[in-house]
């Protein structure tokens, strides 16, 4: 009697998992996973792809020719984020790197700070005379560390880079194009001025990641607290003057001098800061303006550095049209995305006063075009300027990068792993 229950009980249990498993469509392997649940599945990166219960039209791949960075910033895009990349490497693409070659450069930039990665694991070299200031080596540390805790399979690889506004190097170094290539903010090809253009490999600026000192803080945040209060104020109610601050230096000094004469159609002034030891402003002049205040004006002026300057995607987020004068030419990584009279309005006649006017009275006189040139320079740093696309150009520069080894990177003996060396320090 109990048997003849028992089996009575088995089958009706296969019974039930039967009725189940039909009334159930099981997923099928072969097929790919539907995204209704993708918030919970993925990493941040992808989540902002998420609408909903669908997810639209990007596939998540990691695949070299399918990667989710070419769907969003390359592939079927008014402009390619990653244009410029192959035409930045293939200087070196005519021999591998050696391990010889990494011994060589280590030794003659002392400046440069150099980061391994091995089996998907950043590490840091220390280095006694890597240069350093404020906080840059360690935000550039973090958006790599940012890159590798959202895309897996980071290749093996050691790799320098130099946090100085332009890589100089000493005893007439300059002009050598060692084989192994040095990371850095920007570069020109217009002006023979510290190391040789073809040397030098853009990344992204480390106020992509933070910028304390000068009060910019974190990027995320401040992009976003810049574009609340460029809509708080619209463009029609913004003052009609061509607007610029910062620190003096000999390519603003024209600019300086003649708003002087000009206070009708310019606002241009030197901004002198008072700072503690460490470089962290804590007192400017009466001139100081926030990021925020900026948008304040519909003209804003970009100007050149003592090389570049990270000002100009701050000024971009204002939705006024930037007036940028390149007079040494130098350009970040994503340069190459400014389009004249669509997304900022270029002037080159620095030093002719009459030029100048002729453009401001140009503006004034053609506001609803202007209005659209702003516009589009907001859109270009908020898409191709997000801590998704910084992510991206990593990804793109590390796999391009690793191509040229001729090698397999070994752990340094002095190696620190990123974390570690994020609780030691602040470099």
């Amino acid at each position: 009697m109990y048997g003849s229950q028992h089996r009575l009980t088995l089958l009706l249990c296969a019974l039930l998992l039967f009725l189940i498993l039909t009334l159930i469509k099981l997923p099928n392997p072969s097929k790919k996973p539907a995204f209704s649940n993708c918030h919970f599945i993925f990493k941040p990166f992808f989540n902002y792809l998420c609408d909903g219960n669908s997810f639209g039209p990007f596939q998540v791949s990691n695949d070299s020719h399918n990667h989710v960075c070419y769907q969003l910033y390359s592939k079927n895009k008014h402009a390619d984020l990653f244009a410029r990349v192959q035409l930045h490497f293939q200087p070196f693409s005519n021999r591998k790197i050696l391990f010889s070659d990494i011994e060589n450069l280590s030794n003659s930039c002392l400046s440069c700070h150099h980061i391994q990665i091995i089996q998907n694991k950043l590490y840091i070299i220390p280095r006694p005379n890597a240069f350093n200031y404020q906080t840059r080596s360690r935000s550039v540390k973090l958006l790599i560390k940012q890159m590798m805790d959202t895309f897996p399979n980071t290749p093996d690889l050691d790799l320098f880079f130099s946090v100085q506004d332009m890589v100089d190097l000493p005893n007439g170094l300059n002009g050598v194009r060692f084989n192994v290539p040095i990371f850095a903010f920007a570069k020109t090809t217009r002006t023979k001025v510290g190391l040789r253009s073809d040397a030098v490999i853009p990344m992204p600026c480390f106020t992509l990641w933070s910028w304390p000192e000068t009060r910019a803080g974190r990027w995320t945040d401040r992009s976003q607290s810049i574009v609340s209060a460029a809509q708080k104020i619209g463009y029609k109610n913004r003052i009609p003057k061509l607007f610029w601050r910062g620190v003096w230096n000999w390519k603003r000094l024209w600019y300086i001098d003649l708003a002087k004469e000009n206070p009708d159609i310019m606002d241009i002034k030197d901004v002198s800061w008072n700072a503690t030891a460490n470089g962290v402003a804590h007192r400017a002049s009466n001139a100081y303006v926030t990021l925020e205040g900026h948008c304040d004006y519909k003209y804003l002026a970009h100007l050149e550095g003592s090389s570049y300057s990270s000002r100009l995607k701050y000024l971009l987020l204002c939705g006024s049209p930037v007036v940028y004068n390149p007079v040494q030419y130098w350009e970040e990584h994503w340069y190459h995305l400014l389009k004249d009279r669509e997304n900022i309005i270029v002037f080159e006649s620095a030093r002719n006063e009459a030029a100048l006017k002729k453009l401001l009275d140009h503006l004034s006189h053609n506001e609803n075009k202007m209005k659209r040139i702003g516009q589009k320079g907001q859109q270009l740093v908020l898409e191709y300027l997000s801590e998704h696309a910084v992510s991206c150009y990593w990804w793109k520069l590390m796999h391009e990068y690793a191509k040229l080894l001729g090698y397999q990177p070994t752990l340094h003996p002095d190696a620190i792993h990123i974390d570690d060396f994020l609780i030691g320090t602040l470099s």
